[in-house]
Order: C-alpha cells, then structure tokens, then sequence
C-alpha cells in the first residue's frame, strides 16, 4: 500500500483527516442515532453497531484532541526546535501513553475482551521485548502496559500503515520509532531500523519486536513451511512445523537487537485468545466476543544470553518454542461464551 510523503501527508493528508474527524465528533449524535436504529432492525447480538460506533468516535475524537495537543507542545517546543529534549520527549510520551490508554480501553469495550495478565515484577536496566503477534490491539496493550505499568519509553519499529493515523505518525517522527514496509527484498532496510531504534537503549527504554513479522494465520504457517523445504532448509522447516500456535521467529530482528544493546535483559511475551480475530467480517461477526485474552511473560537477564550468533538462534528458537507451549496449554482458556 502507497504511503504518500511525509511533506505531502503533513500538509494534505493529515489535515483533511483531522477535518473529517472533527466532523465526525460533531455529527456523532446522529451516527449514535443511526446505530441504534440499525440494532433495533437487525438481529444477532445487541448493541452490535452501537460499540462499533462508539469505538469509531472515541477513535476519531482522539485523534482531533491528539492533534491539538501534539501542535500545542511543537508550538512550545520552538516550532520544534526543542523536541528531542528530554523534556519534550517525555511529554510527547504522556500524549502517546494517554491515546494508548483511551484506545486499548475502548477496543476491549467494543469486541469484548479483557485481558488477563500475571503479577507484574520490578525489572531493572533496559529492556528487548519480543512478542508473539496475533489478533488486533495486541502491539497497543503491550505499548501501554510498558508506559504504564513498567514507566518504560517504548521504543517500535511498526508497518508503514501506522502512518494513516496522523497522530501516530507525528509521534513515531518525534520519538525513537520507525515504520517500515517488510517485503524479503527490503530487508536490510528493516534491519537498518531495528539497529537505530534499538541502539542505546537507557534504563527506563522498552525496544518492542514481533520476531514473527506478521499475524499469525494457518495459510502464512503453512507457506513459511513449504518454501523452507522448497529451499531445502529441512531443519529450519522441521522446526517451523513442531510450532503449532506461533511462526518461526525471524532471527535476524532479535540478533541485531540484542548486538546493539547487549546489556538489556529479554523479556518473552506470550498470549491467547485473539488468534481467530484475524479478518473484518470475523471479528464483525463475533461481536461481543465475551472472552479473556491471557498474557505470560518472562525474562531472561543479559548474562543468561548466548554471546555468539549460532548460540542465540538456538536459545532464540528455544524460547520460541516456550511461547508456543505456553499459547497451547491456555488457548481457549477464559472465552465466555462462543460466537456461533
């Protein structure tokens, strides 16, 4: 998908878009009318076109209240002369962590979800956090849960689309982000990236990686599967079959992560219970879901990580294996009633 310039999205684009969200803002008492007209018409769950409605406006209010406050802190900022300083960094996280926290509360409203996740512990020093990716809102619940829970920046490299929400992408221009477009022939250019993102990490940064590179389907498993044999990586192959819940990591990502900051602890991140909310009409038709998303983590402690590359593909792959056990014996744990 074609992302226009970013002169071209400052100038047009996000402009027109923040005009289209203040109208919707305005307009929103008849859009609630119209939802609730279209619930009481149509049959299947109740208040179905309601929490999608709901959820469109919170979503475009955001973005018109984002906006203003992120012009409100380039203006103080000098016209952004001052925007890598630390205080201005710091504020534009606030910004981020309150969108994050706005937006992971109303997606959980609006499908139904609510996540279940264990004690949090004290983690010292700066961290690498690699997670499985499946299900929608699962990079914004971690990125809260960093900013929030932990008090860590977190650091992303996302998908170029991120860029379509304007207040996304001047956030990801101002702080430590990139968005990138994955394909096999670009990938030094996503390697580029996750080195400068994650290059000198500090004591409260958060580097976030979905070593996966994408959402977990049974058609993209079945591919990686048959173009590894294609290619005659038989124990790459093998090794992406005993995976029953999860893809192969991409090693290249976590080792060029792990080199930049070799002090930062790893912290694994597993979770279930949005591996089928994978299309639109899948995730339109079970609304509300009514079910629990369970989340494990643990951490490895920079001494226990392999020094050499060949060693931390082994002990990549290892951990990888942990999530997709730990993902098998909870899926489906937690669902409040099935969807028919």
């Amino acid at each position: 998908m074609w992302i226009p310039p970013i002169g071209v999205r400052r100038i047009v684009i996000d402009p027109l878009i923040f005009l289209f969200a203040l109208a919707s803002v305005l307009v929103s008492p008849i859009l609630f009318l119209a939802a609730l007209i279209a619930d009481a018409i149509t049959s299947g769950p109740p208040w179905k076109f309601l929490r999608m409605t709901r959820l469109f406006v919170v979503f475009m209010a955001a973005e018109v209240i984002g906006l203003v406050w992120a012009l409100g802190l380039w203006v103080a900022s000098g016209f952004g002369y001052a925007m890598r300083r630390p205080r201005f960094v710091r504020a534009n996280y606030q910004l981020l962590s309150w969108w994050l926290r706005i937006m992971s509360r109303e997606v959980q409203a609006a499908l139904g979800l609510k996540y279940v996740i264990p004690e949090l512990e004290r983690i010292e020093g700066p961290v690498i956090v690699f997670s499985r990716h499946a299900g929608p809102g699962d990079s914004i619940f971690i990125a809260r849960v960093l900013l929030e829970h932990f008090n860590r920046y977190p650091r992303i490299v996302g998908k170029k689309e991120l860029e379509f929400s304007p207040l996304f992408d001047v956030l990801g221009h101002r702080l430590p982000m990139r968005f990138i477009r994955p394909h096999p022939k670009r990938r030094e250019v996503a390697l580029e990236a996750v080195r400068d993102v994650s290059s000198r990490l500090g004591d409260r940064d958060a580097f976030v990686l979905f070593p996966e590179g994408g959402n977990v389907t049974p058609k993209r498993r079945i591919h990686i599967i048959e173009r590894l044999r294609a290619d005659g990586r038989i124990d790459e192959a093998a090794y992406a079959a005993s995976l029953q819940n999860v893809l192969p990591p991409h090693p290249s990502g976590p080792l060029a992560a792990i080199a930049e900051s070799p002090n930062s602890s790893v912290v694994f991140v597993a979770h279930t219970g949005t591996e089928d909310l994978i299309t639109v009409p899948v995730i339109w038709r079970g609304i509300p879901f009514g079910r629990e998303i369970h989340v494990n983590y643990w951490r490895v402690p920079p001494g226990a990580i392999p020094t050499s590359d060949a060693d931390r593909v082994a002990w990549l792959n290892e951990q990888w294996a942990q999530v997709d056990r730990w993902i098998g014996d909870h899926r489906d744990v937690g669902t409040a009633e099935e969807t028919p």
